[in-house]
């Protein structure tokens, strides 16, 4: 049940946001229990500029009831917007490293913010810290 779930709104989000290039690289298996620290969700998030196109990476250690992350973007420093989804299928106790490139199309110069939204199978939602980037 809860993979038709996801595959529901795996259809809904591309009808809405469209196809978005991502990757999801499983790097290594969590040892210590100090690495799954519970509100430790987001590590090393990084936002970096390359070729023209926002480079955006983060890490896991951890994913336990997790049903998608949305990576989000503010070009006014208020308002933020969805521009892609990663659905999660299963819990995880293995570092994950997460890409994502961002094209900017329609995106002027300027400064551009993105977060992380992590949303669980309950529909809580946790943020991540915001990284700010210059075009």
């Amino acid at each position: 049940m809860k993979k038709l779930i996801v595959l529901i709104y795996i259809a809904a989000a591309t009808i809405l946001f469209g196809y978005a290039k991502a990757e999801v690289v499983i790097t290594s298996p969590v040892i210590s229990f100090a690495t799954q620290h519970v509100n430790k969700i987001f590590e090393q998030l990084n936002v970096k500029i390359v070729d023209n196109k926002a480079e955006v990476t983060w890490k896991t250690a951890n994913e336990q009831n997790n049903k998608q992350f949305e990576i989000q973007r503010s070009t006014s420093d208020e308002t933020f917007k969805t521009i892609a989804i990663f659905f999660t299928l299963e819990d995880s106790f293995k570092t994950k490293e997460y890409r994502f490139k961002d094209e900017l199309k329609g995106v002027e110069r300027g400064k551009l913010s993105y977060r992380i939204k992590q949303v669980g199978m309950n529909d809580n939602c946790t943020y991540s810290k915001v990284i700010v980037v210059t075009l």
